[in-house]
């Protein structure tokens, strides 16, 4: 449950085969492992670092503290297996005049 939303409130986007869904703390493991696939090309405060950040306590921390809002990163999970995947959603990406959110994803290798 995302913090602060009452239960079955919570922002979840449907396909045939997908649910795009707030992320549980439980899968902060999830998260983690997408920090460790990621290209090296992607920028260094997106990677984890020399000591090990961010770690999964952080990252569980990280989603309990985390507010409802428009712009965010959901977990995208297979309806069929129930497993997370990766992510996608809108983040700010800081450009332009008008900072339009722009939009993120990153699968599971």
């Amino acid at each position: 449950m995302t913090a602060g939303v009452p239960p079955g409130r919570e922002l979840v986007l449907e396909t045939g085969r997908l649910l795009l869904r707030p992320w549980r703390v439980a899968e902060a493991v999830v998260q983690r492992v997408v920090c460790t696939e990621r290209d090296p090309r992607v920028p260094p405060h997106r990677r984890i670092d020399a000591d090990g950040h961010p770690t999964v306590a952080e990252l569980e921390d990280s989603i309990r503290t985390s507010q409802p809002s428009s712009i965010g990163l959901l977990a995208v999970q297979h309806k069929a297996a129930r497993d997370v995947i990766g992510y996608c959603g809108l983040i700010d990406g800081g450009r332009g005049a008008e900072r339009e959110p722009e939009l993120a994803f990153e699968l599971l290798r």
